[in-house]
C-alpha cells in the first residue's frame, strides 16, 4: 500500500483576505478523504460498464427517442470509467483496474437494475484480482439547444473615426444534462455499499453574426456528453477514495510597525518555517494589538505547513482570543476540521 500526506476537507475552502498590510501565500498539498467509507483491507477496485441495454431493441428505440448515435451512450459511460479511473490512481490507497467487456443492465426506466448476483461479482473479482466493483448501472443524457437574436453593442472603426453602434447577434445556448446510478459492490463482505443516481448539469453559449454561425459554434451533443461524463467520473472518484489536493494558505507579509513581520516572511518565502516561526515570535511581546494578532496568526500558518496542526490550532486561537484577529477565527474551524478529516484518513487507510 502506498503511504500518505495528511488532508483537510474544509481547507478546501481558500483562506484569502484583503488588508491594508501586504500578504503571501503558501501552497500545501494535502490528501482528502473519501466519502465513503470502504473495509480497510480492501485496496483493489474494479469498474464496470453495465449500461448495455438488456435488449438490442431497447437501444434502437432510446436513440429514436433522443437522437443519439448508437455509440454515443457507450463512449460517454466509457469516458466516466476512464476518468474515474485516471482519478483513483492518485489514490495512496487504492490501485483500479477496468473490465474489458460491457454487461446489459440498462433501461429506458431511471430505475436500477436488479443487482448482480454474488456469483458475478466473485467472478468479475477473481478475472481482474479485485476486491469491490464500482459498476455503472443507468445511463441517461440529453441535450436541448435553443437558440434567438438580440441587439448588442459593437465598437468600430479606429483614432477618430472609432464610435460604438448597435448590432444584430444570433446566439445559440445549449443545457446538457446526464443521469447516471452507480452501485459498490463489496465482494468481501457481500454487501452493497453504496447505490446512487447522479445528476449532471452545464450550460454552454456560442454567438455568432449567422443563425447557422451560433449553432455551428456550440459545443455538439456528444462532445458536451462526454464532458459531463468526466466531471461525473471525477465526482465519484473522490466519494470512494483519499485523493491529493492543493490549497492556499494566507499570510501577513510585513508592516512598517513590526519589521520582523517581513523578516520572518523572508524565511518562510526560503522553506525555513521553523526560523520563520521563531522571528515571529520573538516581536509579539512588543507589538501593539494588531500587529501581535498578524504576528500570532502567521506562527499559527508556520506551524500548519510544518503539519503541527494542534500547535497551529493554538496559535491560531491565541491570535483571536489575546489580539483580535478576526481572521484567525474563521482559521480555527479550518484546522478543526482538517484535524477531524486526518482522523477519517488515518482510518481509511489503516
Amino acid at each position: 500500500m502506498k503511504f500518505l500526506k495528511p488532508l483537510s476537507i474544509l481547507s478546501l475552502v481558500l483562506l484569502s483576505f484583503i488588508s491594508c498590510t501586504s500578504t503571501r501565500r503558501v501552497q500545501l498539498d494535502l490528501m482528502r478523504p473519501a466519502d465513503i467509507h470502504l473495509d480497510s483491507r480492501i485496496e483493489r477496485i474494479l469498474l464496470v460498464d453495465r449500461s448495455e441495454p438488456r435488449q438490442k431493441t431497447m437501444g434502437i428505440i432510446e436513440g429514436i427517442l433522443t437522437g443519439e448515435s448508437p455509440h454515443e451512450d457507450k463512449a460517454a459511460v466509457q469516458q466516466i470509467i476512464s476518468s474515474m479511473r485516471n482519478e483513483i490512481q492518485s489514490s495512496p490507497r487504492f490501485t483500479v483496474n477496468s473490465a474489458a467487456r460491457r454487461i446489459k443492465g440498462n433501461s429506458l426506466s431511471s430505475a436500477f437494475p436488479p443487482q448482480l448476483t454474488w456469483a458475478t461479482i466473485r467472478s468479475l473479482c477473481r478475472e481482474y484480482n479485485a476486491q469491490v466493483v464500482v459498476s455503472i448501472e443507468i445511463f441517461d443524457s440529453d441535450f436541448i439547444i435553443t437558440e434567438g437574436k438580440r441587439r448588442v453593442k459593437k465598437t468600430v472603426g479606429s483614432g477618430d473615426n472609432k464610435r460604438e453602434i448597435e448590432v444584430d447577434e444570433y446566439y445559440a445556448e445549449g443545457v446538457g444534462n446526464v443521469k447516471i446510478g452507480i452501485r459498490l459492490y463489496d465482494n468481501i463482505n457481500q454487501t452493497i455499499v453504496d447505490e446512487q443516481l447522479l445528476n449532471n448539469t452545464n450550460t454552454w453559449q456560442a454567438a455568432a453574426d449567422s443563425k447557422a454561425g451560433a449553432l455551428a459554434a456550440l459545443i455538439s451533443k456528444s462532445d458536451a456528453t462526454l464532458e459531463l461524463g468526466r466531471r461525473v467520473g471525477r465526482d465519484y472518484a473522490f466519494k470512494i477514495a483519499p485523493l491529493p489536493i492543493q490549497v492556499a494558505r494566507t499570510y501577513y507579509r510585513k508592516s512598517k510597525k513590526a519589521p520582523v513581520l517581513e523578516k520572518g516572511t523572508r524565511l518562510a518565502e526560503v522553506g525555513q518555517w521553523q526560523e520563520a516561526i521563531k522571528t515571529w515570535k520573538t516581536g509579539i511581546s512588543i507589538a501593539d494589538n494588531k500587529r501581535a494578532g498578524q504576528l500570532s496568526y502567521n506562527v499559527a500558518v508556520g506551524y500548519e505547513v510544518l503539519g503541527e496542526l494542534d500547535l497551529a490550532i493554538e496559535w491560531a486561537q491565541k491570535s483571536y482570543t489575546q489580539f483580535g484577529n478576526k481572521l484567525a477565527r474563521n482559521y480555527v474551524s479550518i484546522l478543526e476540521e482538517r484535524k477531524i478529516s486526518e482522523a477519517r484518513l488515518r482510518e481509511q487507510m489503516r
